[in-house]
């Protein structure tokens, strides 16, 4: 039976204890991109994505901090929300990329969407006309 006095003392606790072994997680493999010493676009790109990385996980904190002193405040909340579903996204694309899906960026989807919605009305365009 933990007293209600320390309950959000363990809360605050495990959040920042969370926060700091997904800090040590990413500074490890930084450390290790580093220690190959191999600059490729690739090894860049992961680099990069782990201090992205890093930076969300000190933004979580802190906003989550501001959660814990001030629980009605909505735009700390807002802002997790925000990160969260930025990292689900980013998350869905990683996977993809790593279950081998095929390559496609949205500028050619919706090209190619315009294109055949243009083809389709001059087709039904040409037909009216017979």
């Amino acid at each position: 039976m933990v007293p209600e006095s320390i309950h959000e003392f363990f809360a605050a606790s495990a959040g920042v204890a969370g926060a700091l072994i997904g800090l040590l997680f990413v500074a490890a493999a930084l450390l290790s991109l580093v220690r190959l010493r191999e600059v490729r676009w690739s090894t860049v790109r992961d680099a990069l994505f782990l201090a992205g990385l890093a930076v969300t996980f000190v933004i979580q904190l802190i906003e989550g901090a501001e959660v814990l002193a001030d629980p009605g405040d909505s735009g700390a909340v807002n802002t997790i929300a925000i990160l969260v579903i930025v990292c689900f996204l980013i998350g869905i694309a990683r996977a993809w990329e790593l279950i081998g899906g095929p390559s496609f960026g949205i500028t050619e989807e919706v090209t190619a969407l315009v294109r055949s919605h243009g083809q389709d009305a001059a087709d039904s365009g040409d037909d009216s006309r017979d």
